[in-house]
């Protein structure tokens, strides 16, 4: 096939959209076209990856749930990341070269000594890192008890350091750490991370500064992403080559990842925290209609709710449920867009939930028959029952699509005009503006 050819092939695939639900088959091998056309795309694009390795991200220490088995410690040397696949071993993300950070041995121990009371000495990390000493083996810089017993009297001033002070940079230490032992590296370097093939942070340095924040509960810390596994750099660059290709260079919402967090985006944060700073209600279910990438699913089961993403782009998807994977978030997902998914058998019973999103409905509503927008519409929202829900007044260019209709055909249609037509419509009785993003009015209905 010459080059002509395959460059139609390419676009053709790229490009199909399954609109109907009423054959499930057809949308199935669509989407498994889709997938690998993309895949032959991204080995075929040439992208420049540019990376920072100085780079300090703060995150939140529960992000990071796994940890290095000290036995692996050579899987992880010390190197940039040009040599990252020359060094690391296939499987070095997975178990049983890592767990879970409340299994490591130290952590135990440290956990015991600050938080249950306990002294060092009555520790098993203790005994058991002493007994080795004691055989003539050099543990963390120490040959003695003595020597071993100072150094956790160090650690007792660490803890004491952050508590107050929280984690610092190397450049906010400017150089003067807490912990000066040798042997110990603790305060030379950043607390440095992996991440595995499928997103996940895994601690690699500076095990006792990460431990103590995580106990003391420390909202932020700083961050150096150390190595990357090849397959998490390969989702990486289809993430970028897809937002540059066909997003006009900018992700639909923030991207929460820490390595995926420079990639600027269309909207900020702001929308979450006026919906956030405006709920009445603070745990439960929550349904984001037209989810995207799923940032809202991301950001209120922080919260602690019960989330579902209603999507139905299967490009969409295919971006929701490994960047979902890449955080180990629960949310459920509803693999259709509302108007195919009303009907399902359950459809009025799945869609009471506490909280319902409708910020990017609107969007879906061009591949609506114009004569079945109202009807549709109607159909649906009118069986929605919630506490309460947030929704936004639609882009200008969609809103014409609107006005299009024969209901509304040559006539101004304003924001005060489609929210009287959304309560008239649903089981909510009272609108409240409670902000804007971007010209676009977010309103509270319940």
């Amino acid at each position: 096939m010459n080059s002509e050819k395959s460059k139609t092939l390419l676009f053709y695939l790229s490009n199909i959209k399954p609109y109907s639900d009423k054959i499930p088959y057809f949308r199935k091998v669509a989407k498994n076209l889709w997938i690998i056309s993309w895949k032959i795309t991204i080995k075929l694009k040439s992208i420049k990856l540019s990376i920072d390795l100085e780079k300090i991200y703060w995150v939140s220490p529960n992000a990071i749930k796994y940890t290095r088995r000290e036995i692996y410690h050579n899987v992880f040397p010390h190197c940039k990341l040009k040599n990252i696949e020359k060094i690391l071993i296939k499987d070095w993300d997975l178990t049983p070269n890592i767990i879970k950070v409340e299994e490591r041995k130290s952590y135990k121990a440290l956990y015991a000594h600050f938080i249950e009371g306990k002294k060092w000495q009555d520790t098993d990390f203790y005994k058991i890192e002493l007994n080795r000493i004691k055989t003539g083996m050099i543990r963390w810089g120490c040959t003695s008890e003595r020597e071993f017993l100072e150094r956790f009297k160090k650690l007792d001033e660490l803890y004491k350091d952050i508590k107050n002070n929280g984690v610092k940079t190397q450049k906010m230490l400017g150089g003067k750490g807490i912990l000066k032992h040798k042997g110990i590296r603790e305060i030379e370097d950043e607390i440095s991370i992996a991440i595995g093939r499928n997103g996940d942070l895994i601690r690699y340095d500076a095990q006792h500064r990460f431990a103590i924040a995580k106990i003391l509960n420390i909202d932020r810390i700083p961050i150096q992403i150390l190595f990357r596994h090849e397959r998490w750099m390969e989702f990486r660059k289809e993430i970028l080559t897809y937002i540059r290709r066909e997003m006009n260079g900018k992700a639909y919402q923030s991207l929460l990842h820490p390595d995926l967090s420079d990639i600027p985006s269309l909207w900020s944060d702001k929308r979450f925290k006026m919906i956030k700073q405006n709920l009445t209600t603070k745990n439960g279910t929550l349904i984001d209609v037209g989810a995207h990438w799923g940032y809202f699913c991301h950001k209120f089961e922080e919260m602690g709710f019960q989330c579902t993403a209603m999507e139905g782009s299967m490009r969409n998807l295919y971006f929701m449920k490994k960047l979902k994977r890449a955080e180990r978030l629960n949310f459920n997902i509803i693999s259709k867009s509302i108007f195919e998914y009303k009907d399902s058998e359950d459809f009025e019973d799945d869609l009471n939930f506490d909280v319902v999103l409708a910020l990017n409905l609107f969007n879906q509503f061009v591949d609506i028959e114009k004569k079945d927008l109202h009807s549709k519409f109607v159909e649906i929202f009118g069986k929605i029952k919630a506490k309460e829900m947030y929704f936004q007044i639609p882009e200008h260019e969609v809103m014409q699509q609107l006005q299009k209709t024969s209901e509304y055909e040559s006539r101004s249609f304003f924001s005060q005009e489609l929210i009287d037509f959304v309560i008239k419509n649903t089981y909510f009785t009272h609108a409240e503006k409670i902000g804007e993003e971007r010209n676009h009015g977010i309103y509270k209905l319940y």
